[in-house]
């Protein structure tokens, strides 16, 4: 079996994210100000598209922040309750302990069969 350092693994992940973050933010900047230069009748559409931007942008910070915190020994539950994004917390919690997401807007995990009269 060989040996890897995970700590040190998940704290450059972190810190890749990190440096991804700054250049999502960069081209959204850019964005901004392409934005500025289009015509007013078009503005609504491409401002609502660029709300992409801050969608990844949220979703590389909560990536970040789970690495880092499994990188400081952080238990994994413990870490995932911390992601501020709920659909991310129930997508990696499902992978990582093989249980339903747990929010509201998931469907109820059928069991099995109800007998209500013999």
């Amino acid at each position: 079996m060989t040996d890897y350092d995970a700590k040190g693994l998940l704290s450059a992940v972190a810190a890749e994210l990190a440096d991804i973050r700054a250049g999502v933010d960069e081209a959204g900047g850019l964005v901004s100000e392409l934005l500025r230069l289009a015509p007013p009748e078009q503005r609504l559409t491409y401002l609502t598209r660029m709300q992409a931007f801050d969608v990844l942008s949220q979703r590389v910070d909560a990536l970040s922040g789970l690495a880092g915190a499994l990188a400081a020994d952080q238990p994994m539950d413990t870490a995932l309750a911390a992601l501020p994004l709920a659909e991310m917390a129930d997508r990696l919690r499902e992978l990582t302990f093989r249980v339903k997401p747990t929010s509201s807007a998931a469907p109820a995990a059928v069991s099995g069969d109800l007998l209500l009269f013999d």
